[in-house]
């Protein structure tokens, strides 16, 4: 067919500020085959788009679009959130009914109310150089659509400067030079391209001076001269501090093992996600400030053109010493067949082999497909220059097809939600994994992929920020950075640069080790923000919590709540609902660890106050001040569960609520002063178990932030 029989289609505007809330036409121009009476006009998004749910009713509420014709026909207006293919589910459906369209015939689709008149459209929260108005049109009424080409699109870019983060190396030597990058955040998570500025910068007693443009500065050639732990700091010029960066700990033998930063897993527009491949790379390397990066579509989505490009790009972006890339893909079979596993390689220009090819033919399979799983780790046999990586998203990856010849690691976090109970599944089986975090970025941010609002769908699809993988390697190479992950050196966290160092005597994370005496488990932490705790676990058991060691503070209770409901797709738990005080009252209270701006508390009094919570596997909570006495209750009661604890009761210790689902729990405990962003640890474990002890540690912030380290196997 000839698309430019389909007609044309533009936008009266070029630029929008990401989240803000704005008036623009889209114009659909008839084209030479006109539309028939019940033919149909689309005008699609992507799946990962969060911007408001289109809504024809009201101009003063959220998503209002008017639709109308300078033809004399009857338009049929819906919203139909799965009316066209992945990823352009979401569409606006436009039916021409009591008559037809001829050519030159114009249908107008105004987002958002003009000024003066309603409320604007709201668009999506995250930056994207082209964010498409996909429009299609059906002429005949057959149920076949033709995308209208080219598409119109807006360029959404970065907002106003909300933040400012420092982000430096973790681990370097005394007097030993480094950059040090600094970023201008607008308040959804995005690089501020609106910032251009001046700030001050400090550490360990070295100032200077640094101007950001479109939100982004480096400051080259710093150094510390003394051993200790520092965090950067950036002031205005005024002199408030407005930003702490990730912690630097100078130590003497840091030439041993460096600390590695990287997010192997994303997606752009070539399969579900946004932006380019170029985009994704570049983003990662200049504004995440990742040291290593991969990249991970969905195998039924990678085309061979798409492969090929894959392949160039990984060549092309990877700089041994400053930046280094992995080639990879996602094997994304149904989990009766594998699930998600993440397939990496050691080597340039490698062959994809695909679960299936749902979405580019299954009539044009060539024999290089593998499904299930197992038939893949036959075609690698033999190789160690493969590892795959099995991850919870919309499936969840199956450990019953577990490779310990090729699945050395676990993805524990990324921006689905929190996954503790995946790699407690793989420590049921016995499998001697390490732990990653990443993100499975949609939305060309990889390394810096923060939640979104409610999608296309309906739901919010990314509920948490992104995590990263902290390697202990020799160098920035790749060879030296494979030889650590499949080693299991290496540990995860919810997207920030916690220091996390844990040995059994010489045995770092993720080595096994044959003791015949007790092993003392030894843990250094430097946090990004002030520590609640810091657990060593031994397999499923909590053998050490670093919190009972802090003071308690007075009159003053914490509640949190975490899990997820299913191990599948709908794992999203609701909490709304209620905490209520029994004789007694609500002095203050503070919320932490919530991920969306619109949760937390929305009603407040000194008895009741209101809560709207949803979690994936991640904490979130409160800390209540109270006026109590022996007699105060808590009671609790919302979506997922309910039931009434004594305040005196915590006095013997933390209270927990099994709510169902998979990890779903309530904790309420007396609240702690928690002041330090820096734990040493030394524990000895006499009750150690004769046989294979894994221990593994848990960190946890106080606003929410975690680290996992992969388990030193000891067999005693």
């Amino acid at each position: 067919m000839q698309m430019k029989k389909l007609g044309k289609a533009w936008i009266n505007i070029s630029e929008i500020v990401a989240g803000t809330a704005q008036n623009w036409i889209l114009t659909y121009e008839t084209g030479d085959y006109g539309i028939d009476d019940s033919g149909e006009i689309l005008v699609a998004r992507r799946d990962v788009c969060d911007s408001d749910i289109p809504q024809f009713e009201n101009p003063f509420k959220p998503g209002f679009v008017k639709v109308w014709s300078d033809s004399e026909v009857k338009l049929l207006i819906r919203y139909i959130p799965d009316r066209y293919i992945r990823p352009w589910k979401s569409c606006i459906s436009i039916k021409i009914s009591d008559g037809s369209l001829k050519k030159g015939d114009r249908v107008y689709v105004e987002y958002g109310a003009k000024e003066g008149q309603g409320a604007g459209y709201r668009i999506q929260t995250y930056a994207e150089g082209e964010h498409i108005f996909k429009v299609l049109v059906d002429c005949a009424g057959s149920g076949n659509f033709y995308g209208v080409e080219p598409s119109p699109f807006i360029r959404v870019t970065g907002g106003y400067l909300y933040k400012v983060e420092a982000v430096a190396p973790s681990l370097v030597e005394p007097g030993e030079k480094f950059d040090i990058l600094v970023r201008a955040m607008d308040s959804w998570g995005n690089i501020a391209d609106k910032c251009d500025e001046k700030f001050y910068f400090s550490i360990n007693g070295i100032k200077s001076e640094i101007s950001l443009r479109c939100g982004i500065g480096k400051i080259s050639g710093v150094a510390i001269k003394n051993e200790g732990v520092y965090y950067p700091r950036v002031f205005n010029t005024n002199e408030r501090c407005i930003g702490v960066g990730n912690p630097v700990k100078c130590i003497k033998e840091a030439n041993t093992a460096k600390l590695y930063w990287g997010d192997m897993h994303g997606q752009t527009k070539e399969t579900v996600g946004t932006g380019s491949l170029d985009l994704y790379f570049a983003f990662g390397r200049d504004k995440a400030g990742l040291d290593f990066s991969a990249w991970q579509g969905n195998d039924f989505q990678v085309t061979d053109d798409t492969w090929q490009a894959v392949c160039d790009k990984v060549k092309e972006y990877h700089e041994p010493g400053r930046f280094v890339t992995f080639l990879g893909y996602e094997w994304s079979g149904t989990t009766p067949c594998g699930g998600d596993y993440n397939i990496y390689y050691l080597d340039d220009d490698q062959p994809i082999y695909r679960s299936y090819r749902w979405q580019i033919g299954m009539d044009k399979s060539d024999g290089s497909d593998r499904s299930p799983i197992s038939s893949l780790w036959k075609e690698f046999e033999s190789r160690d220059d493969v590892m795959a990586i099995p991850h919870v998203g919309g499936r969840y990856g199956n450990l019953d097809f577990c490779d310990d010849n090729f699945v050395k690691l676990l993805e524990i976090h990324s921006h689905h939600g929190t996954f503790e109970w995946f790699f407690e599944d793989a420590l049921k089986k016995g499998l001697k994994l390490g732990i990653v975090a990443a993100s499975d970025d949609h939305t060309c941010r990889p390394g810096l992929s923060y939640p979104t609002r409610i999608t296309s769908r309906g739901f919010v699809s990314f509920d948490v920020i992104g995590g990263y993988t902290g390697v202990y390697a020799e160098d920035l190479t790749r060879k030296s950075l494979w030889d650590a992950l499949k080693k299991r050196h290496c540990y995860g966290t919810t997207g920030s640069r916690i220091i996390v160092d844990v040995k059994c005597g010489e045995s770092i994370m993720g080595d096994e080790v044959f003791l015949d005496k007790k092993p003392v488990i030894d843990v250094k932490v430097a946090g990004t923000g002030i520590i609640s705790d810091v657990l060593i676990m031994r397999g499923l058991e909590t053998v050490y919590s670093y919190s009972p060691s802090l003071p308690l503070r007075k009159d003053t209770v914490k509640i949190q709540w975490s899990g997820v409901k299913v191990r599948s797709r709908g794992k999203k738990v609701c909490w709304d609902g209620q905490i209520s005080i029994q004789n007694g009252k609500i002095i203050n209270a503070a919320k932490f660890a919530f991920n969306q701006p619109d949760e937390g508390i929305t009603l407040m009094s000194n008895q009741v106050l209101q809560l709207k919570s949803n979690t994936s596997g991640d904490i979130d909570g409160l800390e209540l001040e109270l006026e109590c006495n022996g007699n105060t209750k808590i009671n609790f009661s919302t979506a997922q569960t309910a039931f009434s604890v004594g305040v005196d009761e915590l006095k013997k210790g933390t209270f927990i609520k099994d709510a169902g689902g998979v990890n779903c729990k309530v904790e309420v405990s007396l609240a702690r002063e928690e002041v330090s962003r820096a734990v040493c640890i030394s524990f000895e474990d006499r009750q150690v178990k004769k046989g294979l002890n894994p221990y593994w540690v848990k960190v946890v912030q106080r606003d929410g932030h975690m680290a996992w380290s992969s388990p030193i196997y000891v067999n005693y």
